[in-house]
Parts: C-alpha cells; sequence; structure tokens
C-alpha cells in the first residue's frame, strides 16, 4: 500500500503544475517537470522529458498511454505531432459477473481513444501548444500506432490514419460499453480512422478491413496509395493473424471507402504460417495479395449494420481459440471472425502470423518496396510445452517482405530479417516482443512490449527494463539505443510529480514499455526521435466508477490514468535528412 503523500507537498505541486499551465505561453514551450522515462543507452545518446500523463497546456491535458506517433511540418519554427492515447472505456481486465470487481481484477480508463495534436517548438520541442485531433466523444476505442500519408506515399494531401486495436463491441453513439453483441444499435471495434490534417475531417474507413489493427503503413513509390495493415490478434493460439493491402486510385477515394482490400497469401507449398518457420529458418518465400470481397472487408450489411457469420453462412467462431467475451464468456462473433474464417478457407488461405504489431518500408534511396513487419510472437516459457504441431515462439521476429516496384499485389520474398526465437525468453542479447518501429536509412529501431514472461525482478540476472533496440543494416548488429526508466513506479509525489496512487506493489522491469517511435530529424535536428512511454503500474489518478450494470451490486470497475510521457530521444548519426510532407 502506498503511503499517503503530505498535504502540504500536494498544495505545492499543484503550484508548480498551475505555474508550469500559465507559463505555455513562453516562446520556448511548456516541458514537463518529471524526469524522463526513458535512458539513453547508445554511445552519445541522450534523453530529454517533454510532456507527461496529467500534464496542462493551457485548456489541454496530455491523456495516458500515449503510443504512435506522426509529425507534420507546421512552419519553419514549429512541428505538429499527432500522439496517439491507447485509452478505451471498454474494461480491461474484467471479470465474468457475477464475480465481486477489486481494483486489480476489473479496470477502466476514464476516457475513449483520442489523438493529440501538440505543436512542438523546433528549437527544443517545447510544447507551445495542445488540442485534440480526435476527441474521446468520437467513441473510438484503443488507438495504437498510427501514420500520416502524404504526397510521397500518393495522397494528394495529407491524410492521418490510426486505428483501433481490440476486438470488443461498443455502442455506436453515447456510453461505449455495455454493448450486446450483433445489436443493431453497436458495433465490433477495430477499424483504421482516417483524418484529413488540412480540414480536419475524420472518419472509419469500414473497407480497410475488420481486425485487431495495429498500424496503416502507407507505402511509397507506387504513385497512388498503397496501405499495408496487420492483425495484432489477442489470442495466438493457433496462429491468426494477416497482413492486408488496401489499394486505391487517391486519397479522395481513400476517404471514400472506394479502395479494394487484399490478403497476404503465400506462393511456397508447406509454408503459410509462422510455424512452417523453424526457428533460424533462413528460406524465403514467396507470395501475393487476394482480393477480399467488400461486404467481408468492411464487415457491414447494406443497411450499415454489422456482419455476422450467420449473413455469410459461416460457422460460429470456435469455442478453444478464439477471443472470448468478458460478459457472456462467448466466442465474439461479428465481422473480425467473418474476415478471419474467410481467409482460412480459401483455395490459398491467408498466410498466418502470431501477432504483426507495427510496419515500416526500408528508408533508404530506392528500397521503399521493402517493407519491415514486427511480430510479437507468444512469449513462451521454456515450460510451456507447445500445441501439438507448433513450434516454440519465444521473443517474436522482425520479417522482410518486399513488393515488387510495379504492382504491390506481388511479393517477391518474405523472410526473417531477426530472429528471436532461437533463444529462450529473457535472454539479454535477444529482442523482447518487438511492437512499434521506424526506419531510418542506417537501420530500424524497434520499440518492446514485454509481456510478463518477460518481465524481471530487479535482482534477477540479465534483468532489463523494455527497451528501444536498434539494428544496423550495415552489420546487422543489434543492440540496444534506450531503456525505460520504471523509478517514478510507487513515488509518494514532489512538486509537479503526481504520486502513485495505485494499490498494488511496484511493478517488475517491463511492467512499462515505449511505445511509439518516430524520426523527428527533419525537424528537431540531427539523431532526434520522439518516443512515448506507457507507465503502467504507475496510476497518477484513480477514482471508483458510478457505474453498476452487473451484479453483485456495487462499482464495475475502478477507473484510472495510468502514467507516461513523450521524450525527446537523441542518437547520434541516426536519423534521415528530410521530411514526406
Amino acid at each position: 500500500m502506498k503511503r499517503l503523500i503530505l498535504v502540504a507537498a500536494v498544495a505545492a505541486a499543484l503550484v508548480v503544475a498551475a505555474a508550469a499551465t500559465a507559463d505555455n505561453d513562453n516562446k520556448d514551450g511548456f516541458k514537463t517537470a518529471a524526469p524522463a522515462m526513458l535512458i539513453g543507452v547508445a554511445p552519445g545518446s541522450t534523453t530529454e522529458a517533454i510532456i507527461s500523463v496529467g500534464d496542462m497546456v493551457g485548456g489541454y491535458r496530455f491523456e495516458s498511454i500515449p503510443d504512435g506517433i506522426s509529425l507534420r511540418r507546421h512552419d519553419n519554427n514549429r512541428v505538429n505531432a499527432f500522439v496517439n492515447h491507447e485509452t478505451s472505456l471498454v474494461p480491461f481486465p474484467f471479470p465474468t459477473p457475477p464475480t465481486p470487481t477489486t481494483e486489480a481484477n476489473s479496470q477502466n480508463d476514464f476516457e475513449n481513444a483520442q489523438v493529440s495534436l501538440l505543436t512542438l517548438s523546433r528549437t527544443n520541442a517545447g510544447v507551445l501548444d495542445g488540442s485534440l485531433a480526435i476527441p474521446s466523444s468520437d467513441n473510438y476505442q484503443r488507438f495504437c500506432s498510427n501514420f500520416l500519408a502524404t504526397k510521397a506515399a500518393g495522397f494528394n494531401r495529407p491524410i492521418f490514419f490510426t486505428n483501433e486495436e481490440g476486438i470488443d463491441w461498443v455502442k455506436r453513439t453515447g456510453k461505449a460499453w455495455p454493448a450486446t453483441i450483433g445489436a443493431a444499435d453497436s458495433r465490433q471495434i477495430g477499424t483504421v480512422v482516417a483524418h484529413d490534417a488540412l480540414n480536419g475531417q475524420t472518419r472509419p474507413i469500414w473497407g480497410m478491413g475488420r481486425h485487431n489493427h495495429e498500424n496503416s503503413l502507407a507505402v511509397q513509390g507506387y504513385g497512388h496509395p498503397v496501405v499495408l495493415s496487420g492483425d495484432d490478434s489477442f489470442v495466438n493460439d493457433p496462429a491468426q493473424s494477416q497482413v492486408y493491402s488496401y489499394i486505391a486510385d487517391s486519397a479522395n477515394d481513400v476517404m471514400n471507402d472506394r479502395g479494394e482490400l487484399y490478403a497476404f497469401v503465400s506462393d511456397t507449398p508447406g509454408k503459410d504460417d509462422y510455424f512452417d518457420f523453424a526457428p533460424g529458418d533462413p528460406s524465403s518465400i514467396t507470395g501475393h495479395f487476394v482480393q477480399v470481397p467488400k461486404d467481408v472487408a468492411t464487415g457491414r450489411r447494406p443497411d450499415g449494420t454489422d456482419l455476422m457469420a450467420a449473413d455469410k453462412g459461416y460457422p460460429l467462431p470456435p469455442s478453444v481459440g478464439w477471443q472470448r467475451d468478458a460478459v457472456t464468456t462467448l466466442p465474439i462473433d461479428g465481422p473480425q471472425w467473418v474476415l478471419e474464417h474467410w481467409g482460412d478457407i480459401q483455395p490459398q488461405p491467408a498466410f498466418q502470423f502470431v501477432r504483426i504489431e507495427d510496419m515500416a518500408y526500408d528508408k533508404r534511396p530506392g528500397m521503399e518496396n521493402v517493407v519491415y513487419l514486427v511480430d510479437s510472437g507468444r512469449g513462451t516459457l521454456p515450460s510451456v510445452t507447445p500445441p501439438p504441431g507448433l513450434a516454440r515462439s519465444t521473443n517474436g521476429r522482425v520479417w522482410k517482405m518486399v513488393l515488387d516496384k510495379s504492382d504491390p499485389t506481388q511479393v517477391l520474398s518474405l523472410s526473417i530479417l531477426i530472429e528471436g526465437d532461437d533463444q529462450p525468453v529473457k535472454t539479454p542479447t535477444e529482442i523482447h516482443q518487438p511492437d512499434n518501429i521506424e526506419s531510418t536509412p542506417q537501420g530500424l529501431l524497434i520499440t518492446e512490449d514485454p509481456g510478463s514472461s518477460q518481465q524481471f525482478l530487479p535482482t534477477d540476472t540479465g534483468a532489463t527494463t523494455a527497451r528501444i533496440m536498434r539494428y544496423t543494416f550495415a552489420t546487422g548488429l543489434l543492440d540496444v539505443a534506450a531503456k525505460v526508466d520504471q523509478s517514478l513506479d510507487e513515488n509518494l509525489g514532489a512538486p509537479g510529480i503526481p504520486s502513485d496512487k495505485d494499490a498494488a506493489p511496484a511493478g517488475r522491469w517491463g511492467a512499462w514499455e515505449s511505445s511509439g517511435i518516430v524520426d523527428a530529424s527533419a525537424y528537431l535536428g540531427p539523431g532526434a526521435f520522439l518516443a512515448t512511454v506507457q507507465a503502467h503500474s504507475y496510476w497518477i489518478e484513480k477514482e471508483l466508477s458510478a457505474d453498476d450494470n452487473f451484479a453483485p451490486p456495487g462499482p464495475d470497475y475502478t477507473h484510472k490514468r495510468e502514467g507516461g510521457q513523450l521524450v525527446l530521444l537523441r542518437i547520434p548519426g541516426w536519423g534521415g535528412s528530410g521530411a514526406d510532407d
């Protein structure tokens, strides 16, 4: 249990916070009082905290669970940063009723997903202004990675893509949860949301596929939009994560959902699954993208309600190996199952990865058709026997996909670039559950999201917090660029730094993660990157919910506001020199 912070300390913190809020007119911008939650490890690297969860700039508050980041030039002196917040008003975890709820077993955020729009000084990355590009009231859930598509990728105006990562059903309007699976007033989450950066219009693009979207990557070099996306499936036994491509003639066609969705399939006999590649397998396969029927892609009936298995004559989702609803315990039917089952029954079934997270294309000249796919894997412990017929997945992989330069539906090769499954979990030299990725001309920067099997006690041999790993193209070397600093866990509060409010003890090392990362060199100088940190076991605020929808009587969950931060990371000798916009 936490000790109570002194009233005087609270008052002092409030005074400092108020002063910081009022000081946002300063030409240098606002900087958080909290220390950086990220530590540079690469030689010569440095970090500086920019803004922390709960910080106020005018009437704007930086919300919890910051994730993906995209940048756009504002003018010669300022840059705009779109920052996702992976918040949701669908509780997680949540016990099946009538199990009594506790702070530990039933948690919820204070807001739906949202996207912050920060204006940063190009001199020192101070926050000059903050607002919401996509507010909580739009009723989207769990925004993960994001991407700003520009002229370089065939868009005649900048279109910002963000993505719902989830499988639950929510109400279309009003309070998101609870909702009834298949009800006309509800929908299944898991869609791409497009935001026009010029006119501010936001809309879902249903035809980009209904699945657990981590990111949408607009690939350069085709003269028209080609947008890849991956299925960040929550259940991965059996493997059930696919890669899709949405192809359209123009940005207008994307915004009006006039493009077509395609699913990746293997053309190499005997290799259509993650586990068909044994750990360390040096081989590659060829493949292509096949068109997905429009109704299966959108997951919608003609009347706009969501497609169900019965609408296609498909079986209901299986009782084993598919996500279950927390309230009813039933396997979740809806657009995501329809798309999954369609891919399974094709003459050439969709290639099954384990858990595709982020993607990035190669930024070396002439190599934009090379795409890197992050696959988190399972994090399987040595003591766990894999299911029959399946190999062990320990640390995850980064795949390398080479598209045909003249036809984006043709895949010249898919191979393993970074192999994590050839060693047990927690191996210090291996990547631990890779999450988000950024590419530079020098190599790749990859964040980690360590699962419970990858987390450490501080006294464990080889103990480490989550890291940002660096892969160098010239040498093939994988090393550590930066690592998360969890020292604010259990803190008692200080001026401008909220105390830790949750009842749990300090999280294990790896419970916090560095999530989004983007090359900011074109705006903030050579070697500059912006990264986000999600401090999952550090709650700066909590409140018992007023909702009481289920037995036994009492609050359904505890609202929490997890800590987190936007950080400036500098790595000498890394980063690009130009901006896409």
